[in-house]
């Protein structure tokens, strides 16, 4: 096992899990009303947003997995990977911080996680620079974000890079292979609808992570607007 390349994933998964769960939180606060809150529909919402933020985080890594595997040696750990490492770490936290805040904004308005709607809301990008102006102060908004992302960077930089001795290229290689793999197996494998394993509504959207559910509804959403409506029509009303 690659213990090196699991060493340097550890910060990233941690405050990955740690932001997912904290919006979930704030989530299960406010919809509290309507979630299932029995032992088994509880296990299986916490299960499944493990997965879907596993999945998203797997993602997102691998350009980090890549810059490991290409890594030189002499420079493991240098001032050179310092910086990368940290820069990768800055720019993992405030997406992961603008994606959950984002979720937070489309969970107002539809009451569900990311889906086929904020893929067609995004295509419009004017539309999107029109809300924002209009509803949000976007500069503030950023401007708070970052300074969030600077402080848990600075919290968390010490345990970026480890002391675990650096695998040959050989070895890196065919962990990063198998890393690969796993990521195209997982798309393969993976169906939207077995995820939706409770008969709660709320407890299903709940379980999704936002970045999971805005890639997976771009890549192979079948469902449409008017039959979204239809579907949850009573739900969205009851919840307004």
């Amino acid at each position: 096992m690659n213990s090196f390349l699991l060493r340097r994933l550890v910060p990233f998964f941690v405050a990955a899990v740690v932001i997912e769960f904290l919006t979930f939180a704030l989530l299960l606060l406010a919809e509290r009303e309507y979630v299932d809150w029995a032992f088994m529909p509880m296990i299986k919402t916490v299960g499944v947003l493990i997965k879907t933020t596993t999945i998203s985080f797997l993602y997102m890594m691998l350009p980090y997995a890549l810059y490991l595997l290409i890594l030189p040696a002499k420079y493991v750990n240098s001032k050179f990977d310092r910086f990368i490492a940290a820069a990768n770490f800055s720019i993992f936290i405030f997406l992961n911080l603008f994606e959950e805040t984002m979720s937070l904004v489309f969970w107002e308005k539809f009451s569900a996680a990311f889906n086929f709607i904020a893929v067609e809301y995004l295509i419009d990008m004017r539309e999107i620079a029109d809300d924002i102006s209009q509803n949000y102060l976007f500069i503030a908004y950023i401007a708070a974000l970052i300074i969030i992302t600077f402080l848990i960077v600075r919290r968390a930089e010490k345990f970026l890079l480890t002391s675990v001795p650096y695998p040959r290229w050989f070895k890196r290689t065919i962990y990063t292979a198998i890393y690969v793999l796993c990521c195209a197996l997982i798309y393969i494998n993976t169906d939207e609808q077995e995820l939706e394993i409770n008969e709660n509504y709320f407890n299903n959207e709940l379980s999704k992570d936002g970045t999971y559910s805005l890639v997976r509804s771009l890549w192979k959403s079948d469902l449409t607007y008017q039959d979204f409506v239809v579907k949850n029509k009573d739900i969205l009303t009851s919840t307004k």
